[in-house]
């Protein structure tokens, strides 16, 4: 892979993500599934969801908790292709969220994480098939972790 391919999947990717973060701050995420391939991993620090049904439940659950704010800013996005239809990417994930509607008082990231992502190009767009979260610095403002179906995956 050319520095100049890598620069352009770099970049698809990452305006990918920044769609993403969008539906999820702006949208609740409302239509996070359509980001992940059906049988993608998403692994956070505490819990973790197996296939695009689970993820979208706990956006969908997550919805259901009322109103919440929250700001997903990410810096140092690197990303290489592995396969043909294959990448891999990380970026370092900035969390900023609290229950209730704008403007609420701003404080220190709820975390800032090491994220790593898996890719696959499906029928021409690519789409989330692993993603984990490594909690490098934490604050005292604790994260949203259902239990859904009772019990954690």
């Amino acid at each position: 892979m050319t520095q100049h391919d890598r620069a352009g999947l770099t970049q698809e990717l990452a305006l990918q993500l920044a769609d993403y973060w969008h539906e999820i701050d702006f949208n609740g995420g409302s239509a996070a599934s359509e980001y992940y391939t059906p049988d993608a991993e998403f692994h956070g620090q505490f819990a973790s969801y197996i296939g695009r049904t689970k993820i979208q439940e706990f956006y969908d659950w997550r919805r259901s908790q009322g109103p919440r704010l929250s700001v997903h800013s990410f810096t140092n996005f690197r990303a290489w292709q592995i396969g043909e239809d294959s990448a891999e990417a990380t970026n370092f994930l900035f969390l900023y969220a609290a229950n209730g509607e704008r403007p609420l008082t701003s404080h220190v990231p709820v975390t800032i994480s090491l994220a790593t992502d898996r890719y696959r190009r499906v029928d021409g767009r690519w789409l989330c098939s692993f993603r984990r979260f490594e909690h490098l610095f934490e604050s005292d403002t604790p994260i949203t972790n259902p239990d859904l179906d009772g019990e954690k995956q």
